[in-house]
């Protein structure tokens, strides 16, 4: 059966540390789950006209699109019992009016049982059932703080630091991606050797981070970043594959769909534990971030 194509669009807006979301009960299936605010483009409407209307008509609130924020995703989504091919174009955006962290439900669909604010790192966690939606959603959210987290005055101390170590990550991925591409099946022994420091950096880095950040992060919010732990996990077995992959024999396809897979863990990754954990080390003075990272 061949998919329904679908153009949509969506608002990432954040506020206070906040994702505003709207809880949406399939029709068909009655799973209910978590998006961002948006909904389909009219004919001859813009994506970011679609996603500001549609936010209006799902929460009651109005936002201010950032249209240099736009990211585009094409994914496939089943809703009321019907598959479809999804291109939606996703903003961030601001709120227009003071925020309240109390959304009064609006008049609309029966499946919308209303808008809300959760904490960031919650929303993405709700939003995993579909870890297209919550990857998008993530990558917007880095886009959009990246600027104002460069800019805080705490940003030279642990938080600045992690931001520039996940940086080198994505690069080095990036750069495996490039090299499969440019050796091919010829010499995958090549390629597992360039691979090797980043694998292994990236245990030590996430040992680390196990034993001095998350326990941080945890006293400083109250709950613990169990998401981040078992994302850990699935770049472990992540990083398995690549190095299965790549272990000379020949198969280029194999090698290039692990590494695929691996980049998209990574940085999904990445994006998540960034929207958690930056704001929990901004607040901070940068010697006393340092001091409580390390048990001092």
């Amino acid at each position: 059966m061949v998919a329904t194509s679908r153009l949509r669009a969506s608002v990432v807006c954040e506020a206070e540390g906040h994702l505003l979301v709207v809880r949406l009960r399939d029709p068909e299936s009655g799973v209910v789950a978590v998006y961002p605010p948006g909904g389909g483009v009219e004919p001859g409407e813009r994506p970011a006209d679609t996603a500001r209307r549609e936010a209006l008509e799902e929460t009651g609130l109005r936002v201010r699109i950032d249209p240099a924020s736009e990211l585009v995703r094409t994914y496939p989504f089943c809703w009321g019992g019907v598959d479809y091919d999804v291109t939606t174009h996703y903003f961030g955006a601001s709120l227009e009016d003071p925020f309240e962290k109390v959304i009064p439900k609006v008049i609309d669909v029966d499946y919308n049982l209303g808008a809300e604010w959760l904490p960031v790192s919650e929303a993405l966690e709700a939003m995993a059932l579909h870890p297209e939606i919550a990857s998008a959603c993530a990558r917007v959210v880095r886009q959009t703080n990246r600027s104002a987290w460069q800019k805080h005055p705490n940003a030279a101390g642990p938080a600045g630091t992690l931001l520039a170590i996940h940086d080198q990550f994505r690069v080095a991925s990036q750069r495996l991606s490039l090299l499969l591409a440019r050796e091919g099946a010829a010499d995958l022994r090549w390629v597992a050797r360039a691979f090797m420091p980043l694998a292994q950096t990236l245990h030590h880095h996430h040992h680390a981070e196990e034993v001095m950040l998350f326990p941080l992060v945890e006293r400083r919010t109250g709950v613990a970043p169990e998401r981040l732990v078992s994302d850990h996990e699935a770049l472990t077995t992540a990083i398995a594959a690549v190095e299965d992959s790549l272990s000379a024999t020949g198969d280029e396809d194999r090698a290039t769909a692990a590494v695929a897979t691996f980049a998209e863990v990574l940085v999904d990754h990445l994006d998540r534990e960034e929207a958690l954990v930056i704001p929990v080390l901004l607040e901070m003075a940068p010697a006393e971030a340092w001091a409580l990272i390390h048990g001092a």
